[in-house]
């Protein structure tokens, strides 16, 4: 299993998984041992309905029905998954709290950042791999920046469908790929 790590989140734990055949990234065990391996007991995941509803969470288990989850609770990790659509990192770095955000274009047109800074006072955000307007019509990356106005805002520019040896691409890959995990804790 490998993943990589953004500079700007060196003091949380985080990570993005890379594309690795040997990985079944389709399989909800993955998730369970991308935890395992980071050194977590369990996890809280987004059941990711391509919308714009926030879970505000402090204990292990799947959240029916929304894209975004926030959390104060220390080791307590967030999972999202992607193969096109931003992970989108949020902290709160006084409080402190966190929020990892599913944002397609779906999420993204209907505001599902937006919504999740109801919930929290982020002051630091990072957009993570996904399909640049370079193969896609809508630019998420624009879209997502401007919802994270006034924020201290970290976008690597990483399009999942350019780099196909390092990220997934669902539109690239016509839906045939796995999936990229995104987890963030305190």
């Amino acid at each position: 299993m490998r993943w990589e790590t953004f500079a700007p989140l060196a003091d949380y734990r985080h990570a993005c998984t890379l594309r690795d055949p040997a990985d079944d990234t389709r399989s909800d065990f993955f998730a369970g041992e991308l935890t395992k391996s980071l050194g977590f007991a369990g996890y809280a995941a987004a059941e990711q309905t391509h919308g714009n509803a926030v879970a505000v969470v402090d204990a292990p288990g799947l959240y029916p029905g929304v894209d975004a989850l926030v959390t104060r609770r220390p080791n307590l990790p967030l999972i999202i998954r992607c193969a096109d659509c931003a992970p989108v990192f949020l902290v709160d770095r006084q409080t402190p709290a966190i929020a990892l955000i599913h944002s397609g274009k779906k999420g993204t047109l209907a505001n599902v950042v937006g919504e999740t800074l109801q919930h929290i006072r982020a002051d630091l955000a990072v957009i993570g791999p996904c399909i640049g307007p370079c193969h896609y019509e809508m630019d998420l990356w624009s879209e997502i920046e401007r919802q994270l106005a006034g924020l201290e805002v970290h976008n690597p520019h990483l399009c999942t469908a350019c780099h196909l040896d390092r990220y997934y691409s669902y539109r690239a890959e016509k839906g045939q790929t796995g999936r990229m995990f995104a987890l963030l804790a305190l």
